[in-house]
């Protein structure tokens, strides 16, 4: 999902919210302000507008969950309004019949079973009316080609569906077509050599002609990078999956997805890391004073460590604090040619096999460093990093630059997400500390498939548990 999409799907439970309330508004008015409009059905109760709109505050989370439960906030702005009409249509409804269940129990609940139908109907009206204007606006910003998707078409020639044309003549379907390939042995080094250029969102495969090797190199290659992958099922196929499939000018496509951690599936996490990581910054501040007063008092130089690490496809500004002696920590603000000199030696004493540098009783580590180790105490300004968005509370390893080129090339799936302070590879070393890299970077692959916020959840409990368990000996993990 593109950002403008992702913003757009955002802003709807904004205009939702303010839909439904001017609906709820607008029936009351119509009820108790308007008597004349329904003179058979004379008004028996006595509610001021102020104690209704406290009704009605209480009552749209829930539509609003009922709304996300029909998918209606996972929308792409290629959508046809009308089965998103169908969908509100029936969320509401939904809304609607949950109040009659309650009420059925409890006569009490409200005062104006007139109210509610209005509301109702309004309710759809106006939801429906607010989407509608977002939709034009989203197409609107197609037109200008803001949010295009950045496709590549793979197709026979002369066997495309006449989706070259349409995608070029129908700029709200969504797209740009960067480049149409034709089935070859060169593909992927065609793939590649766009993706370098100009990057792709999403790749059409119209061609059925490849072979399983082929094709697997195809979705491996889409998986490394978080392309979105889209193909045009035969026949055989289209009669025999049970998928739900979108269209594209007519056209039915399968969409394969990347990761969960796309979507509204990063906006929650990114939610949650804002939040934990700020409320973890306020409660740990004592103890940066206490780390960076021990540091000074221990050795000199400086007490933060700044590092450049790689996530996302991009170097970032690594923190923590300094856990080895200033003339032996890596960086030219720090030991220089010295460090790196001795970092070099320490290769022939790696004590992992893989492209990872682990010693046993590093001789940089100066004795107030190896405390900080044991209690993960020299990793508390990641939080910072987290805060500003380079970094997540859970994720794969931030490993420095060097040991990042020695396997990059083969694992570039991993780093299509954020790097994370902890998580499944770091609480598994704490009990396989000589966990193989291969293993490594299975779990990695786990995590990003099977991404939940649980699954974050459970390993922060299980990181929390290993740090204050009675045996933990603070493994490098």
């Amino acid at each position: 999902m593109k950002k403008l999409e992702l913003a757009f799907n955002i802003f709807s439970i904004f205009v939702d919210s303010a839909m439904l309330y001017l609906a709820g508004i607008l029936s009351y008015l119509l009820r108790y302000r308007a008597e004349n409009l329904f003179p058979q059905y004379p008004i028996l109760f006595n509610l001021s507008l102020k104690s209704f709109s406290g009704y009605i505050a209480f009552a749209i989370p829930y539509l609003l969950i009922i709304l996300a439960f029909y998918g209606l906030y996972n929308l792409k702005s290629t959508r046809k309004f009308w089965k998103t009409f169908l969908k509100i249509a029936v969320a509401v409804s939904t809304g609607l019949a949950i109040f009659i269940a309650a009420y059925f129990f409890n006569q009490d609940l409200f005062p104006s079973r007139l109210i509610i139908l209005m509301a109702w109907i309004l309710g759809i009206a106006f939801v429906a009316f607010g989407r509608y204007a977002i939709l034009l606006t989203e197409r609107l910003f197609l037109r200008s080609g803001i949010g295009l998707h950045k496709l590549v078409l793979i197709a026979e020639k002369g066997n495309d569906f006449n989706l070259i044309s349409e995608i070029k003549r129908r700029p709200v379907l969504g797209y740009e077509l960067i480049s149409v390939l034709y089935p070859s042995e060169r593909i992927l080094e065609e793939l590649e050599a766009i993706r370098s250029a100009s990057g792709i969102d999403e790749i059409l495969q119209v061609s059925s002609v490849f072979s399983r090797p082929v094709m697997d190199k195809i979705l491996d290659f889409t998986r490394d990078y978080g392309i979105k992958f889209d193909y045009v099922p035969d026949i055989i196929e289209s009669q025999q999956t049970n998928l739900s499939a979108s269209s594209i000018a007519g056209v039915p496509v399968i969409e394969l997805s990347t990761t969960p951690l796309s979507g509204w599936g990063r906006v929650v996490k990114r939610f949650a890391d804002i939040v934990l990581s700020a409320l973890a910054l306020i409660l740990t501040s004592p103890l940066f004073l206490l780390v960076y007063l021990g540091i000074k008092l221990d050795s000199s130089g400086k007490a933060l460590f700044v590092q450049e690490r790689f996530g996302q496809n991009r170097p970032f500004r690594f923190y923590k604090f300094r856990s080895m002696y200033q003339n032996l920590s890596v960086g030219e603000e720090y030991g220089g040619q010295e460090a790196e000199k001795m970092r070099s030696q320490l290769w022939k004493d790696n004590a992992r096999h893989g492209p990872f540098l682990k010693i046993k009783n590093d001789p940089r580590v100066t004795r107030f460093g190896r405390f900080i180790r044991r209690t993960k105490l020299d990793e508390l300004p990641q939080l910072y990093n987290v805060l500003m968005g380079d970094m997540s509370l859970v994720g794969p390893r931030a490993h420095v630059l060097d040991e990042v080129e020695r396997y990059r090339g083969k694992y570039k799936r991993q780093f299509t997400i954020k790097p994370g302070i902890t998580g499944l590879t770091q609480v598994t070393q704490a009990a396989i500390p000589e966990l193989p890299f291969e293993e490594e970077m299975r779990l990695d692959t786990f995590y990003l498939e099977n991404w939940s916020l649980v699954l974050d959840l459970s390993i922060l409990l299980k990181t929390a548990w290993v740090l204050f368990k009675p045996h933990h000996r603070g493994e490098d993990y």
